[in-house]
């Protein structure tokens, strides 16, 4: 087993018994707990995410809602952030990043599904899995130009921190998406995984503060409409939402605000036709939803 970074072995993971907060005060931890108590949960473990059903795949609300995953253009250079302030549609949200840019092209997309595999164990235990299986549940081709891909995906998912404070909750969590990984096979690069999924990663799903997405058909779209579902499928009601806004929250670069009202427009026919939503629509400078 050939483990990340410096090529050590791997110190011993988390356990998913292991205390959410294993420093500070005893205070905060008290209060840490005291939150997840609030919400159904035992902070005392096995601290385990819920077992949706295999055809949709579930995000946290404070991660749907905001422009950690972008919907930039392939060819442009990923950006490399460092404690850069990351929008959210939310004032009581503030998401501060630290990595190279995730994408809602791939990265969210290979996230979502490594979260699909953890949920059957406990927070904090390995998840194993291998490329070939990883690519059929993406419905991506099995080669290596997917292959290489997926390997891309899965460091920048590791090699970062992601540090979300929510003033609604009165708490905030700090964590890269992928705690942790392992791999082997296939030569240097390896083709077998072994991932950590930090516990914390409970915080944010901790009140059903998660989105539940049909996933056949999500994966199947195009970026710019998986993000606007979104932010439609994270609330009880698909408020409309502000073109400049939704633009933010996708922390897109399209040149002109024309263009990109073309392109939600375009986003908007994609979801009413895959049966995402029952109808959206763009008036004036906003966007609609109906389901």
């Amino acid at each position: 087993m050939t483990a990340t970074g410096n090529g050590k072995k791997s110190k011993q993971p988390l356990t998913a018994g292991s205390a959410l907060v294993p420093q500070g005060t005893a205070i905060e931890a008290a209060s840490h707990n005291a939150y997840l108590r609030a919400r159904g949960i035992d902070p005392r473990g096995p601290l385990q995410l819920d077992i949706w059903p295999d055809t949709v795949r579930e995000i946290p609300n404070d991660y749907a809602r905001s422009a950690l995953f972008t919907v930039r253009n392939k060819k442009e250079p990923r950006a490399s952030m460092q404690g850069a302030i990351v929008f959210h549609v939310e004032k009581a949200v503030k998401i501060t990043y630290t990595g190279m840019e995730l994408r809602a092209d791939d990265d969210e997309l290979v996230w979502q599904q490594i979260l699909d595999y953890a949920k059957r164990s406990p927070l904090g235990e390995p998840i194993e899995f291998n490329l070939h299986q990883l690519c059929q549940d993406l419905g991506w081709s099995v080669n290596r130009t997917y292959y290489n891909r997926l390997r891309a995906c899965i460091t920048r998912l590791k090699a970062n921190e992601v540090r979300v404070e929510n003033q609604r909750l009165g708490r905030g969590v700090a964590m890269s998406l992928i705690r942790e990984y392992e791999f082997e096979g296939g030569g240097e690069q390896g083709t077998k995984y072994r991932v950590w999924i930090h516990p914390n990663l409970i915080m944010l799903f901790a009140g059903k503060n998660s989105t539940r997405i049909e996933w056949a058909k999500y994966r199947e779209v195009s970026p710019i409409a998986r993000r606007l579902y979104d932010y439609w499928a994270s609330h009880k009601q698909p408020f409309p939402l502000r073109l400049d806004t939704f633009y933010k929250m996708c922390a897109s670069t399209c040149s002109t605000p024309r263009k990109w009202k073309q392109m939600v427009k375009a986003a908007c026919v994609e979801l009413a036709k895959a049966g995402m939503v029952g109808k959206a629509w763009v008036d004036e400078e906003s966007v609609f939803c109906e389901r």
